[in-house]
């Protein structure tokens, strides 16, 4: 994949996506529209609670699980 905004060509691979916004983040966000700027602000927040989650699930264990075995009778 090629960026839209200059010539970097980003490896298509498992973080491509991440990799990709990323440098859109750090290269181009000046130049992004005021629409653009808002969809990107949301992705980012998307991409921060969705990390966020993941590291909770790796410390506190999945909620579905631990309220289950709680709340279980054997």
């Amino acid at each position: 994949m090629k960026c839209d905004y200059c010539e970097k060509v980003f490896d298509d691979d498992d973080n491509l996506v991440l990799n990709y916004f990323d440098h859109i983040q750090r290269y181009h966000y000046d130049v992004l529209s005021d629409n653009e700027k808002i969809m990107h602000d949301i992705r980012k927040k998307m991409i921060k609670s969705k990390t966020d989650y993941q590291v909770d699930k790796n410390i506190k264990g999945d909620s579905d699980l631990i309220f289950n075995a709680k709340n279980s009778d054997t």
